[in-house]
């Protein structure tokens, strides 16, 4: 027996139960978005309330018709007048119905698609660090952008037509049963055929288009690297492997589109001539009745008019079919972002209190599918002490301060992390980081000004104060010099700065948010010594009455500390201050004598 090779799973029903999933999940998505809608229901309503009147205008205008020809083909003319005059009321009275119809439905939907951008952005800014890492932020830029795109045109250009065609056909199917319902059967024998291969061809679009944007996420992601790393593109001579790789992914992406442009040709072509043989059938069959004297010619014209208001929508609907499979694509990937957890929001509140800022008690952590990076590490920091981690790279220094900040969260049975006496775990992540001041090896600038980027250390800081922190932070005086003073563009990542004036407005950042708990993560050893010294001069500053961590390869940068942890393997190996440290011989004595002494001082060392 042909099983899929899932035990107790037959292949034809893992198939049905695959094709569940898909229906579930895109239902799934479909609530979803109609969940945007519901807020802006009083425009829907007017837009769905205007599609009844339009259509109901529509039918009776065929009534209208079929009354007037009758009423002319027997001579009567004060009522032919009477009636010349009701259809054009009628007429002019349609014209802000479907205005309406439209408006009010775009108007909703507009509204609509705007809130699923800002709650889509909203969600991605609360995904935690461990979430986005998984992903590019290229294809999830192309999600935002591409996919919400797709939804937004569906939205504006389809939505009140799902509205409208279903209820002028359903008027016009009921008028045209009324006057002949064999006249009806006849002429809509192939109405089925056509949304048969609509919904086959619809199908197929759903697929290659979620392939096109996935497609067109990979090639986002190998434009940004390219962008974001052109120095090594350029110093490694990668410019062809790149161009040649995104060539390969623009190639594909418009495979794919251009497979979904051929189906939509095919489809659009045969369907118009599909829509063509009712009225061939219904002239035909007319006549037959006529001469039968079975119909009027009065009711033969209105069912003309009526049928080819009917055809309207069997025309257009398979096409919104094929534009809802292509929109439910972009949904899912949409969908997909925003189902990822938030982080935690709601959780308990950190406070400062009389208790050490910084434990850690028996943490272990490995990141996802990695051997552990900190194994059963224990510390304590005490309030207002200046702590530095040293050691070689990968010992896990840059993911304590990641674990610190709830970037990855601790599982049970990991150990506890507090800050100021209260575990982490399970609080509100916004409230803990509030304790924390930030200074990084690359320090990220927002594309703005600078005294923007600085006053994003505390919402609402007025210019003086951030003057003052560029002050502290030894930046006042090369931002006066900049061609705009404070209102000087920094460009992308701060590519107009050097990378010390960066890392000054970064501690001026930290200056102004004030927080009690400063982490500095190598954020010197990317400059020049001349460099160097500056920025140390102002982190010392900064430094004064907070509690500190400081990670450093430079050993230079912290001797001055009460402790240094030297770590290695996920452990504290050595601890102490600069002179003990030296005293003892160890890890840190060779790595000070590395650095500083010459080679017989180096030759008087005995390593233990």
């Amino acid at each position: 027996m042909e099983t899929d090779g899932h035990p107790h799973v037959l292949k034809g029903d893992h198939k049905a139960l695959q094709k569940r999933e898909r229906v579930l999940a895109l239902w799934k998505a479909v609530r979803w978005l109609l969940s945007f809608v519901k807020f802006h229901k009083g425009w829907m309503i007017v837009g769905i309330a205007s599609a009844v009147a339009a259509a109901v205008i529509e039918v009776w205008t065929g009534s209208l018709i079929e009354r007037l020809t009758t009423q002319a083909e027997n001579g009567a003319g004060p009522v032919v007048t009477q009636l010349v005059y009701t259809v054009f009321v009628v007429i002019l009275i349609g014209v802000p119905a479907k205005y309406f119809m439209a408006y009010g439905v775009e108007k909703s939907s507009a509204r609509a698609v705007r809130d699923i951008r800002n709650h889509v952005m909203n969600h991605v800014g609360k995904l935690p660090v461990h979430s986005l890492e998984k992903q590019h932020t290229g294809d999830v830029l192309s999600r935002m952008n591409n996919d919400l795109q797709l939804i937004h045109q569906f939205m504006i250009r389809d939505l009140a037509q799902w509205f409208y065609h279903p209820l002028l056909f359903a008027g016009c199917f009921i008028y045209l049963i009324w006057i002949q319902w064999e006249l009806m059967v006849y002429s809509l024998l192939l109405f089925p055929v056509s949304l048969f291969v609509s919904q086959w061809i619809g199908k197929q679009l759903q697929q290659l288009t979620e392939e096109a944007q996935a497609n067109m996420g990979r090639m986002n992601a190998n434009l940004q690297d390219t962008l974001g790393g052109m120095p090594v593109v350029k110093s490694y001579l990668l410019s062809g492997m790149m161009f040649r790789s995104y060539q390969s992914l623009l190639q594909l992406t418009a495979q794919k589109k251009l497979a979904v442009k051929k189906r939509e040709a095919w489809v659009n072509p045969l369907l118009s001539t599909l829509m063509l043989s009712p009225i061939i059938f219904a002239v035909s069959y007319g006549s037959y009745l006529i001469s039968q004297g079975l119909l009027g010619t009065g009711e033969l014209i209105a069912f003309l008019y009526l049928l080819n208001l009917a055809l309207e929508p069997l025309e257009h609907i398979p096409e919104l079919i094929t534009h809802t499979f292509e929109m439910s694509g972009a949904l899912k990937r949409i969908s997909a972002i925003v189902e990822e957890p938030a982080e935690n929001q709601e959780g308990h509140a950190i406070e400062r209190r009389s208790a050490p800022p910084v434990s850690f008690q028996a943490v272990s952590f490995a990141y996802e599918g990695n051997s552990l990076i900190l194994k059963n590490l224990s510390f304590t920091v005490p309030e207002g002490a200046t702590i530095a981690l040293v050691g070689a790279s990968g010992g896990g220094k840059s993911t304590v301060i990641k674990l610190l900040c709830g970037f990855h969260p601790l599982a049970a049975g990991q150990g506890t992390i507090q800050v100021f006496g209260q575990p982490i775990n399970g609080c509100n992540l916004d409230a803990l980081r509030s304790h924390f001041s930030v200074v990084t090896q690359d320090s990220f600038l927002f594309s703005g000004t600078v005294a923007e980027n600085i006053g994003y250390g505390r919402e609402g800081a007025s210019m003086d104060e951030v003057i003052g922190a560029a002050k502290s932070a030894h930046a006042h005086s090369f931002i006066m010099e900049l061609p705009e003073g404070y209102q000087t563009h920094v460009g992308e990542r701060g590519g107009f700065l050097s990378g010390g004036q960066r890392q000054r407005i970064a501690i001026a950042r930290a200056f102004l948010k004030d927080a009690p708990i400063l982490l500095l993560d190598e954020p010197t050893s990317a400059l020049d010594p001349q460099s160097e010294i500056s920025i140390q001069e102002a982190l010392n500053v900064l430094m004064k009455e907070r509690t500190t961590i400081v990670i450093a390869h430079r050993l230079s940068t912290v001797q001055n500390a009460d402790a240094i942890w030297v770590m290695e393997n996920g452990e504290i190996a050595e601890a102490g201050t600069h002179a003990e440290l030296l005293d003892k011989k160890g890890l840190y004595a060779k790595s000070y004598y590395q650095e500083f002494a010459g080679t017989e001082k180096r030759k008087e060392v005995m390593y233990t």
